[in-house]
């Protein structure tokens, strides 16, 4: 299991994705409809997610994406 910290706030909407070593990115709520219109598709995630920060994404792997696809859908 991918040891991604992924946290949505129900109130606003906003999303943290925070990766085992402390790096993280936040989504904003029409960032996180971005991924969850992507329907599961991995590497519409990525595209999604690099939008926002390319170098933060290029370190994720195929579980983890499978993760914020699984945990945001």
């Amino acid at each position: 299991m991918s040891d991604l910290n992924i946290q949505l706030c129900p109130e606003t909407g906003i999303c943290s994705i925070i990766k085992k070593d402390g790096k993280k990115i936040d989504l904003m709520p029409f960032e996180v409809e971005q991924v969850k219109n992507a329907d599961g598709d991995p590497q519409a995630i990525k595209n999604a997610l690099a939008d926002i920060d390319p170098d933060f994404v290029a370190e994720l792997d195929s579980e983890e994406i499978g993760q914020v696809s699984k945990e945001l859908s």
